[in-house]
């Protein structure tokens, strides 16, 4: 998307002192309904996977969502769906998505979903990422792990010490069976587990837990409405010893079902559950809840009661000095629900390639962002919006709270930040985002001081020279909006630098007749761009080529220099069908003075792989000839070609310039390289 800087001033107060003590209330996920949690930690972020309610008069259930922690009091919301029915290949029906659970194995993410079949019953069908927040894709190609038979719903799986994958599911039977290491096939035959360690009270949804040398099976129980108790064993087959109850029934604000999971993250234990006191909650729009709990001596888990506290310690303080996500919050309020057709469901926030947002915020909306930690103190704080304008205030300590910055967002189509200045601002607080007029999107915020800001210089500090080439993958240094900007929030290419933009290796591509070698930036998109700070060596009109990818007939760039646009949006032709065949093309000319400028490279179209810029004096051009010394008016046959080395044809000089004959002949604008037919040197021509 389209990203542009924009500087407003304001004057923003804020106070010195602790967190507040208002705690994150329960629910934790407040922005849609997110029914049976499966929590898993990814190293130092926990996630919870869950299902998507949307109301109405019985489960229905579109998609699964999730999302992530790194402190257990702000969480963000990774994504809209993640996964949906129609994402299997014809295998499940829509709004029949129920509940799921999630593992990493191999750096490759297994999400195993609970869908109702299209050839009748319910199955459990596996789907696969290589990112925890998906897409998910269908790893069983239409067929399903297990199933269907009605009774098969809610997997729950686990990696045990030894390596061994095992999947557990059911009601009101519990089935299992052990997982190949591929994940995606049960390793034998599907057995049933022994009931008569349940006490008799097994119903649904299990949770297999380990701790020690124990394994704990938590489960729904008891029929409507559900507890939620547990049995453990000294094997993951059981048999199983029922221990008792862990979350009575009608709590308040309970469902009539439940479906819970344990988890240890940083050195506490934390038990997810879903309620229905969510804004417009019932039995079908229900919400994940959490309770911070504490082991007993004897390894038995303690009666957890449902609180609205949550929990009531961070894991650690928030930063408001690095880049934070609109839709990382500890709490929302001032909703609106879509009950249109008897339904419900939550429409605040948004995603576009991979970018999540929060949007459709009416006045009176707020996000609550729990211990903020601004140290010493910050001058300014930045918010980046579009739309079609509004006003957003900044309150400590609750949403009526003390006054700390008034923000009037101006109107922008495309993604903008919006600098406000900040005084007074330190120490740990609450900060409340309150929208006053709405009409806005809100993507992002992020503070700064003089001691913290990132200033923008070039690559290992060194400006790029012009006349020269510009390796397309040492743009400036300073970070996100400073120096480059990317739709995606990961490094796709995983190659060179560790930020967002997307490096990609290119030493198994071909440039030209050669192979390539170093980097190039890849998987891009339409408004993303890098900016490199060039030292201009004298005033000339420089032609620009550029090394390039693609495998469309739409990709293209546009150049400006210090924000004015120096050529127009150029649209390339397809190279070839993969995105390893290099070739060299025109960009366009251009006029620079003398001196330090900032070099912008923005796409205009999806999927281009730049390599490098080269920007050539051609008043330098006809001082190469002459070094070669060819007297090229005495020859009359030239071979001509790319300056990639690609063989491009031939030209007869008829008492005219080599560049004469070239446009002569139907040869396009640009620079070549051509070579006469008695001599082994070549020279370069430039047709205007």
């Amino acid at each position: 998307m389209r990203f542009e800087k924009a500087i407003k001033t304001a004057t923003v107060a804020l106070g010195f002192g602790l967190a507040s003590t208002a705690f994150a209330e329960n629910p934790l996920i407040q922005t849609y309904y997110s029914p049976d949690p499966a929590p898993v930690v990814f190293g130092d972020t926990l996630c919870t996977y869950s299902g998507n309610d949307e109301g109405g008069s019985f489960f229905t259930m579109h998609g699964w969502r999730v999302s992530c922690t790194t402190d257990m009091v702000n969480w963000t919301d990774m994504n809209t769906l993640i996964l949906e029915a129609g994402d299997f290949n014809g295998s499940a029906k829509k709004n029949g998505d129920w509940a799921s659970q999630c593992i990493r194995r191999n750096d490759k993410y297994y999400y195993y979903v609970t869908v109702e079949s299209t050839r009748g019953g319910r199955a459990v069908n596996v789907a696969v990422s290589d990112k925890k927040e998906g897409p998910f894709k269908d790893a069983l190609n239409g067929k399903h792990l297990a199933g269907p038979n009605w009774d098969y719903i809610d997997p729950t799986v686990f990696i045990d010490d030894d390596g061994q994958a095992w999947l557990y599911w059911g009601n009101p039977k519990l089935y299992y069976c052990p997982l190949k290491e591929n994940m995606i096939e049960c390793a034998s035959e599907i057995k049933v587990s022994d009931m008569s360690g349940f006490n008799g009270k097994y119903t649904e949804g299990p949770w297999i837990h380990k701790r020690g040398k124990k394994y704990y099976m938590i489960y729904a129980a008891g029929g409507i409405p559900e507890s939620i108790d547990y049995s453990w064993s000294d094997s993951p087959t059981g048999p199983w010893t029922y221990k008792g109850v862990i979350m009575p029934s009608s709590e308040p604000g309970a469902a009539f079902t439940v479906h819970s999971g344990i988890v240890d993250f940083k050195g506490r234990s934390f038990f997810f559950y879903h309620n229905q006191k969510n804004v417009k909650g019932g039995g079908y729009s229900r919400s994940t809840a959490i309770e911070e709990f504490t082991w007993n001596a004897d390894g038995t888990i303690p009666t957890i009661r449902a609180t609205n506290n949550g929990v009531v310690k961070p894991i650690k303080n928030l930063d408001p000095f690095v880049r934070v996500e609109a839709e990382t919050k500890a709490w929302v309020g001032g909703m609106t629900v879509n009950t249109s057709g008897g339904y419900t469901i939550i429409e605040h926030v948004g995603a576009e390639y991979g970018n999540v947002f929060l949007t459709k915020m009416n006045s009176g909306f707020y996000t609550k962002v729990r211990s903020v930690d601004m140290g010493d103190g910050a001058d300014r704080i930045i918010v980046c919006t579009r739309g079609n304008g509004g006003k957003l205030e900044l309150h400590a300590g609750s949403e009526n709270g003390a006054l700390l910055a008034s923000m009037n967002i101006p109107a922008s189509s495309a993604w903008e930040e919006h600098t406000f200045d900040v005084t007074d601002a330190a120490g740990v607080d609450d900060l409340f985002f309150v929208v006053k007029q709405g009409g806005f999107d809100f993507d992002y915020w992020y503070m700064e001081s003089e001691k913290t800001a990132v200033p923008q210089t070039p690559y290992k500090g060194t400006a790029a020279a012009v006349p020269g080439k510009i390796e397309a993958e040492n743009y400036d240094e300073g970070g996100h909006n400073k120096a480059f900007y990317d739709n995606d929030r990961e490094n796709q290419g995983k190659a060179y630098r560790e930020d967002e933009v997307d490096v990609v290796d290119i030493s198994d591509s071909k440039c030209g007749d050669a192979a390539c070698t170093g980097y190039a930036i890849g998987y891009t998109q339409a408004d993303e761009w890098v900016e490199y700070t060039i030292n201009v060596t004298a005033d000339a009109k420089y032609d620009v080529t550029a090394n390039i990818a693609t495998a469309f007939e739409t990709a293209g760039m546009q150049l400006f220099v210090d924000d004015k646009a120096v050529t127009d949006a150029v649209t390339f032709e397809k190279v070839d069908s993969v995105f390893t065949t290099y070739k060299v093309v025109d960009v366009g000319s251009v006029e620079l003075k003398k001196g330090e400028h900032v070099l912008k490279l923005l796409i205009t179209g999806d999927y281009l792989n730049v390599d490098w810029l080269q920007f050539t004096d051609p008043n330098g051009t006809i001082s190469i000839a002459k070094d070669v010394h060819l007297d090229v008016h005495a020859q009359t046959t030239f071979d001509v070609y790319g300056l990639s080395g690609q063989y491009m044809g031939r030209v007869e000089l008829q008492g005219e310039t080599v560049a004469k004959a070239l446009a002569r002949d139907g040869f396009a604008r640009g620079i070549y390289m051509v070579r006469d037919l008695g001599h082994s040197k070549a020279f370069r021509v430039q047709v205007k």
